[in-house]
């Protein structure tokens, strides 16, 4: 299942280190989602928001930040988290994969990388859930 336009690029999947790239990727085959889906859930979860907000939600266009590759319903949540806390909007994203893979992480660097069944469950079920209410 994908979630946004399959035909987005994978900017955000590219830039990251290989490890953190590699467990994405291994999540994204394990629950038979799109890496892009992973990344898009992984936020939504960070942030914990509805993932109804997905729903008929593509790609801005308009943008040459890597939230251009996120659907135009998740910039205002990250670019507030970014607000809030201070830091810039990229690192929301990197803040949400670091916390997804290790939750005692902060950064990339500070990660601890493995694969875990109960979150492949969790990115299934977020990716039921967000299919049900896109129905």
């Amino acid at each position: 299942m994908t979630i946004t336009n399959p035909a987005s690029n994978n900017r955000i999947l590219d830039s990251l280190p290989d490890g953190i790239r590699s467990a994405l990727l291994s999540y994204a085959h394990e629950a038979g989602l799109s890496p892009q889906s992973v990344i898009e859930l992984v936020i939504i979860r960070f942030l914990e928001l509805d993932v109804a907000l997905l729903k008929n939600s593509q790609p801005s266009s308009n943008d040459t930040s890597l939230l251009a590759d996120l659907p135009a319903s998740l910039h205002i949540p990250i670019k507030q988290y970014a607000s809030d806390t201070e830091v810039p909007s990229e690192f929301v994203i990197e803040l949400a994969i670091a916390h997804f893979l290790d939750p005692d992480s902060v950064t990339f660097d500070d990660c601890r990388v493995r694969v875990q069944s109960n979150l492949v469950e969790q990115l299934k079920q977020q990716a039921r859930n967000q299919a049900t209410t896109a129905a």
